[in-house]
């Protein structure tokens, strides 16, 4: 099954609490807990594909700037998973509360990009900084919530957090890690997480390091997009490996009746998002 493309967060909160029900329904009814648990597994949450969504009217997946973020994050994942032993899924998910926020900020993003071309040029500006910095900081958590792994496994010293140095060190023999550390260039996200920016004139000045720096609108869209684009690609990869994760599992009764309850109170909180939009 395709997830369609929505023209709106309604009809995109309509469809998922559609579906969820359906699956609630399918699984209460299933006459066996093994019927049960086949239809838990072959619940796909690889099917929301976010690369289908429309970005600007095109699908995210035909941006080439996409395609090459995609090529790039898989590219890498997959030589952490082989070089250094890492399973890049579980050192994902071993945080259960960016596990948690991460899905809601990662759609809020997304919604606020498709309202930027109706703002005025200062709130355009305000919006388009403050999804930079969400965007940056989601992907570099993701980032660093491997390189914790990687380090672990080694039994190198660990931390609470970590800077781009760390991240670049550990995986510096990576033969494109300077494509991977370009999409998290300071000269943006430091003046942005310390409020050293303002409009004049349909520019957007920012100083970083002492260093003042004059941006046009397009240039940050142009950033913004990549960034969003790199965040796009790495949860498709990590989805993918959802996939794969829960075909191997073996469900028990009180994993069904957990999955039953979560999408539930994923339902309550749909409707509630609908009731305020």
């Amino acid at each position: 099954m395709v997830m369609p493309n929505f023209t709106d967060p309604e009809e995109a909160s309509k469809y998922l609490i559609n579906r969820f029900e359906d699956i609630i329904k399918s699984i209460e009814t299933a006459p066996n807990h093994e019927e049960k648990a086949k239809i838990m597994k072959e619940f796909d949450m690889s099917q929301f594909k976010a690369e289908d969504s429309l970005l600007n009217g095109k699908p995210v997946k035909d941006y080439e700037e996409y395609q090459r973020a995609k090529q790039l994050v898989y590219d890498f994942f997959n030589w952490i998973e082989k070089q250094k032993g890492v399973n890049v899924f579980k050192a994902s998910h071993n945080d259960p509360f960016f596990n948690e926020m991460q899905g809601n900020k990662t759609l809020s993003v997304a919604m606020l990009i498709q309202t930027l071309p109706i703002l005025p040029v200062e709130l355009q500006a305000y919006i388009m900084l403050n999804i930079f910095r969400t965007t940056y900081e989601l992907n570099f958590k993701n980032l660093t919530l491997i390189l914790h792994e990687s380090l672990k496994k080694q039994q190198k010293k660990t931390f609470d957090f970590y800077k781009l140095k760390t991240f670049k060190e550990e995986f510096k023999d990576y033969p494109r890690i300077e494509r991977v550390m370009y999409y998290f260039k300071n000269d943006i996200r430091n003046p942005i997480a310390h409020e050293d920016w303002f409009v004049k004139n349909g520019w957007v000045l920012t100083k970083n390091k002492g260093q003042e720096q004059k941006q046009d609108m397009m240039e940050l869209s142009r950033q913004i997009y990549e960034l969003f684009f790199f965040r796009v690609a790495l949860s498709t990869y990590l989805l993918e490996k959802y996939r794969d994760f829960a075909k191997s599992i073996q469900v028990t009764p009180q994993m069904v009746n957990k999955f039953i309850s979560e999408l539930k109170i994923k339902i309550e909180e749909l409707k509630a998002k609908e009731n305020n939009i």
